[in-house]
């Protein structure tokens, strides 16, 4: 069995194991928050260990558990003042990492790494809730497959089609044109199967328009491709394959999430516009 055989079979596998869970966690707003926490608490551990591990296990341990506080205290306390909560939970870290680094060779890259994690990860998965809370669980759930679509599709267009025509990235070469746009048009499919299996079944009042659908399915290419590719540049510098190791087939939970990451805030921003 060929090495790509073997890593799409772990990946349906994965898939299959995880995804009810996941989804069954959208049943409530409360089990949402806890979902996104926990989400959180591995990606930034598997970064922090990526990214940190020469520094000390006390650097990673403190962090992880600073950065998963965004999501508890946003969804519980905060939810009318992210921004405040992001400055102060920004400012916790860097005092304790000057209470704590006494060693300016290193300094820049702590700071790189807290301030990474705490934007890219906490901050930007931390808008499905306000999705969830204000266009319902239909819209958080549908964002969150959004990934795994367009994910699945251009994975698929680009294998079958030989993927000839690269994107050109330096990051993460073999992206192609035919699975950005093979993306698309699987993602419009989907969209539109998903609002009405949602209407059918569960009563959504999810009414979105095709044009709407179609610059969604557009802006989910984009922005997962530029949210793997942005994890990839990281792996690189630090000469890594995966962040992790916990689902086989994809990596670490970070690996599965990154083109999610900048897809969840701009997808919000479309359903407040359209929504």
């Amino acid at each position: 069995m060929s090495n790509l055989k073997a890593e799409t079979i772990q990946r349906v596998i994965s898939a299959f194991v995880v995804a009810p869970f996941v989804v069954l966690c959208f049943v409530s707003y409360n089990s949402l928050v806890g979902l996104v926490a926990a989400i959180v608490m591995v990606s930034s551990g598997e970064f922090f260990y990526t990214t940190l591990r020469k520094h000390g296990a006390w650097l990673m341990v403190v962090y992880t558990g600073i950065v998963s506080a965004f999501p508890i205290l946003y969804g519980t306390f905060f939810q009318e003042k992210p921004m405040e909560l992001l400055a102060y939970i920004y400012i916790a870290g860097i005092v304790f990492t000057l209470s704590r680094v006494k060693n300016k060779e290193i300094i820049t890259e702590i700071y790189f790494a807290f301030t990474t994690a705490l934007i890219y990860i906490a901050f930007l998965l931390s808008f499905f809730i306000p999705l969830y809370a204000k266009f319902g669980a239909d819209a958080a759930l549908l964002t969150l497959t959004l990934s795994w679509s367009y994910d699945s599709f251009a994975f698929a267009f680009g294998m079958s089609t030989g993927g000839k025509h690269k994107l050109g990235s330096y990051y993460s070469p073999n992206k192609s044109w035919e699975g950005l746009f093979g993306g698309i048009f699987g993602t419009t499919l989907y969209i539109i199967l998903y609002q009405n299996v949602a209407r059918l079944f569960f009563k959504s009042d999810l009414r979105l328009s095709l044009p709407v659908i179609l610059l969604i399915a557009t802006v989910t290419a984009i922005f997962d491709t530029f949210g793997d590719i942005f994890e990839s540049s990281i792996k690189r510098h630090y000469n890594v394959k995966h962040m992790g190791n916990l689902l086989p087939g994809h990596g670490g939970m970070l690996d599965r999430i990154d083109g999610l990451l900048f897809i969840t805030p701009v997808v919000y921003a479309l359903f407040t516009i359209f929504g």
